[in-house]
C-alpha cells in the first residue's frame, strides 16, 4: 500500500478518519444549518458582536463590517473611520434587515470612492428582492472590477432581480455565487393554491436572458444553490447555462432542492452532463433520492469527477447501481455519508469488476476512486474488511477515506487500516 500515506495506528476506541486536506466539497450540509449561524463567503472564523461595530475601527483592517444593525446605521463614512476606500477588501452587511433601498443607498456611498481592491461582497441574511436590489448590485459590480466572491443567500431575490447584470455591456470577475435559500422563481410565478410547486404552469417561458447572465460572469466556477425555491424548468434552464462547454464552472450546490420528488428535472440535469468541459463536482446531499433517484442518475449517462449523495436514504440497491455505473462515471470521489445501506451496501460497492459485473473474489475488487466517504453507514468489521482488502489490490487508489461515526464496528478492528 505504498500509494497511500503513512497512517499512525489509531488508539483503541477512537474514530477513524483518513483525508486529505479538507476541499470545499467536505461542507455538502452546510446549507442545513440555521440562517442565524449559516456561513458567509468571507468568514473569518469569528463572530463580531453588535457592540463591536460601535469600536473604533484599526488603522490596518480591510474590510468593512456590518452586522446586526438597522439599515440607518449603515454609514459607510462612519465605519471607514480615516481608512481610505481604496484600501477595503471585503465588505460584509450581514442580519442587518436592509431592504433594496438601503442597499442602493449603501451601493451609491461605495461607488463614490475607489474599489479596486474589494474581492469580497457578502450581503447575506437580509431582505434584498426587487429588480432595484438588482440594479444596486450591477452597478457595484461595474464599480468594483476586482470582486471575486459574490455572497447574496438568505435573502429574497428572484433570478430575475439579475437581469440588470444580464443586460450589462461589461463583464464581471465573480468566481464564486452564492444564492443560498432565495425564492428564484419570479415573484408573479410563485407557487399558488391552484398549482402545485414544481409546476410548469409556475413557469416562464422568456429564460434565454439566463445565458447572458452566466456570460457576465466567466470567471464563475463555484456556485451555491442550496434551499432556493426554484422551479423545473428554470433549474434546468440555468444548470444548463452554467455547464456550458465554454463554461469554468467546476462546482454546483444542489442539496435540499427536494430533487427525489422531481425525477424528470434530476434526469435531465444529469443528462446535461455527458460531456463537461471541466473537472466538476455536484452536490447532491439530503435531496430524498433514495434508490429511484441513484438510478435516474446512474442511467443518465453523466460524467463526473466528483458527486455528494449524503444523506438520501440509499439502500445497498441504489449502492449496487452506483457500482455499475462508476466505470463510466469518471468518478474519482463520492461520498455517500449518513445513508444507512450497511455492510450489503459497501459489498454492492467494491466488489464490482472494472467490467460492471459483480464478482465475489477478492481478487476482482475494483475501484478508480481516490476518495470515498462511508460515514454514519452502519458498517460492521465485515465492511471494515471488505475496505482493507479493496486497499490491497494494486489497481485502488483511494487515498481519502471517511469512515467516522460506524458504531457496530469494533474498536480493535479499526488497526486493521
Amino acid at each position: 500500500m505504498d500509494f497511500l500515506r503513512t497512517i499512525e495506528p489509531a488508539p483503541v476506541g477512537a474514530e477513524l478518519n483518513l483525508a486529505l486536506p479538507k476541499s470545499r466539497s467536505n461542507a455538502s450540509l452546510s446549507s442545513s444549518a440555521s440562517t442565524e449561524n449559516s456561513p458567509t463567503l468571507c468568514e473569518q472564523g469569528r463572530d463580531i458582536d453588535s457592540a463591536d461595530n460601535d469600536a473604533l475601527v484599526p488603522s490596518h483592517s480591510r474590510e468593512i463590517c456590518f452586522q446586526d444593525l438597522t439599515p440607518s446605521e449603515l454609514n459607510v463614512s462612519e465605519s471607514l473611520g480615516g481608512r481610505s476606500l481604496a484600501t477595503i477588501e471585503c465588505l460584509r452587511v450581514n442580519r442587518c434587515r436592509m431592504d433594496s433601498k438601503a442597499f442602493a443607498r449603501l451601493v451609491d456611498d461605495l461607488c463614490s470612492g475607489d474599489l479596486s481592491c474589494l474581492h469580497t461582497v457578502d450581503v447575506s441574511q437580509n431582505q434584498l428582492s426587487g429588480v432595484e436590489a438588482g440594479e444596486a448590485l450591477a452597478r457595484l459590480l461595474d464599480h468594483a472590477k476586482a470582486v471575486r466572491f459574490l455572497s447574496l443567500g438568505w435573502n429574497k431575490l428572484s433570478l430575475a432581480d439579475l437581469r440588470p447584470i444580464a443586460v450589462a455591456t461589461w463583464s464581471s470577475n465573480v468566481a464564486c455565487l452564492d444564492l443560498r435559500a432565495n425564492p428564484l422563481t419570479a415573484p408573479n410565478k410563485r407557487p399558488s393554491k391552484k398549482h402545485p410547486k414544481h409546476s410548469p404552469a409556475n413557469e416562464t417561458d422568456d429564460d434565454g436572458w439566463i445565458g447572458s447572465l452566466v456570460d457576465r460572469m466567466p470567471e464563475l466556477t463555484y456556485v451555491q444553490l442550496a434551499q432556493v425555491e426554484i422551479g423545473d424548468k428554470l433549474l434546468i434552464s440555468l444548470l444548463h447555462s452554467l455547464t456550458r462547454s465554454d463554461s469554468n464552472i467546476q462546482y454546483i450546490g444542489l442539496e435540499w432542492l427536494g430533487l427525489g420528488n422531481r425525477l424528470s428535472a434530476l434526469r435531465a440535469i444529469m443528462g446535461n452532463l455527458a460531456a463537461p468541459p471541466h473537472a466538476l463536482h455536484i452536490n447532491l446531499s439530503a435531496n430524498y433520492l433514495g434508490d429511484c433517484g441513484v438510478e435516474a442518475i446512474a442511467t443518465s449517462g453523466a460524467k463526473l469527477s466528483s458527486l455528494t449523495l449524503a444523506c438520501n436514504f440509499i439502500t445497498e440497491r441504489g449502492t449496487g447501481m452506483l457500482a455499475k455505473w462508476l466505470p463510466s462515471s469518471g468518478l474519482g470521489s463520492l461520498d455517500l455519508s449518513d445513508n444507512y445501506f450497511g455492510d450489503q451496501g459497501v459489498v454492492s460497492l467494491l466488489t464490482t469488476h472494472s467490467s460492471g459485473v459483480p464478482t465475489k473474489t477478492p481478487s476482482s475488487y475494483y475501484t478508480q476512486l481516490t476518495a470515498l466517504g462511508l460515514t454514519s453507514c452502519c458498517l460492521s468489521d465485515t465492511s471494515l474488511r471488505l475496505i482493507t482488502d479493496a486497499l490491497a489490490c494494486q489497481w485502488a487508489p483511494l487515498e481519502s477515506l471517511r469512515i467516522l461515526r460506524n458504531s457496530r464496528m469494533s474498536p480493535g478492528s479499526k488497526l486493521l487500516l
